[in-house]
């Protein structure tokens, strides 16, 4: 293992367990046996180090979709896909610190940069399911933003005990069906 991932992989630990604000550069270098020298030869703060974190677990839940995608309607892999990044943003040991310390600037900052990737990718869905005629015109990006927070909220903020199957099947229905006969 090269000394690049060394630091990545020592820094994850620490990331995971301990969340952005409480982990230090110095903790970082110490923990992958390198100088603080050495880490800014790859990274230039400690934002940025932190920043390949989301980018890479961004990038393993688009890769998962992708995979789990099929030949299914429109609506189907979409419930899926969300309910896939829905699951993989409630796991994450990353996205947990974040929330936990959501009064720090900087977390905001990581969460809506996270949030805000999920929903250029639900809007490039929909842009392409446009184009292929499977549904109608909207604003992408105000649609997905909609479609997105509608999920977290009922995940994190419903009182009431629910599964992301769950949610997922009643609001793509409400998005499918529509609530008026």
């Amino acid at each position: 293992m090269n000394k690049k991932e060394e630091i990545i992989n020592e820094a994850r630990e620490l990331f995971n367990l301990y969340g952005y604000k409480k982990v230090s550069m110095d903790e970082v270098a110490k923990k992958a046996n390198v100088t603080k020298k050495t880490i800014y030869s790859y990274f230039k703060d400690k934002e940025e180090l932190f920043k390949y974190f989301i980018e890479e677990e961004l990038l393993n839940i688009k890769n998962k979709i992708d995979n789990e995608i099929n030949d299914e309607s429109f609506i189907d892999s979409l419930t899926k896909s969300i309910i896939t990044m829905l699951k993989l943003r409630k796991e994450s040991p990353i996205v947990k610190n974040l929330i936990k310390n959501k009064n720090d600037l900087q977390s905001i900052e990581f969460l809506k940069l996270y949030d805000n990737d999920i929903i250029k990718y639900i809007s490039n869905l929909l842009d392409e399911e446009i184009k292929n005629g499977n549904i109608r015109k909207c604003d992408t990006k105000l649609t997905s933003f909609i479609i997105y927070n509608v999920f977290v909220a009922v995940l994190f903020e419903y009182e009431y005990e629910l599964d992301e199957v769950k949610v997922a099947s009643e609001i793509t229905s409400i998005l499918k069906n529509g609530l008026i006969k």
